[in-house]
């Protein structure tokens, strides 16, 4: 999913991504992003996992100096600003802007404003249709990267379509697989 992300901002669908990198995968991350002109910015604080699984929402904010095996967010965008401003509302918990500056639907930053804690950290909910499905995240399958505030959110299911028209020119058979995995 990753760079899958990294495909769509590229392909100009999507104004910033927000993906979290290991330290050892940074210095990676940065040559790609220079050799392919784009900016990014790095949060001033590690994730540190709750969950034992590879996949989690659950997530402690460590220091950056912290010894522990935390991810840093990387905010990328082609525009230097958006990533910036990414990084800025995240530091403030600012889910609001943040949605807003990742391109979310306004209805889908107030779904998880009012619905995401510590308690429900997956608001997920029955998946109705492969374009807002998120049951598979943890398998790196998924098209839309928020949480859509409901299974049917046109606006979710409009950029979910724009990214699939960008999948499709870049890999017809991986996309098709990708919605195979996703119907319900």
């Amino acid at each position: 999913m990753k760079a899958q992300e990294i495909l769509l901002l590229q392909h100009d669908v999507k104004p910033v991504i927000r993906q979290g990198f290991y330290p050892h995968e940074l210095q990676k991350i940065k040559t790609y992003c220079t050799n392919n002109k784009l900016h990014y910015s790095i949060s001033n604080f590690k994730v540190l996992l709750v969950d034992d699984t590879q996949y989690s929402n659950k997530g402690t904010r460590i220091s950056e100096t912290d010894e522990r095996p935390g991810m840093f967010f990387m905010y990328i965008s082609k525009d230097e600003t958006k990533a910036h401003l990414a990084k800025y509302f995240e530091m403030l918990n600012n889910h609001k802007d943040l949605g807003e500056t990742l391109g979310y639907p306004e209805c889908c930053t107030t779904y998880f404003i009012q619905n995401f804690s510590t308690n429900n950290s997956n608001p997920e909910h029955v998946p109705t249709n492969s374009y807002t499905n998120l049951t598979e995240r943890q398998n790196d399958a998924a098209i839309i990267s928020h949480f859509p505030c409901n299974s049917d959110c046109q606006q979710s299911i409009q950029m979910a379509k724009s990214y699939v028209d960008v999948l499709m020119k870049i890999d017809k058979e991986h996309t098709y697989q990708l919605l195979d995995s996703l119907q319900r």
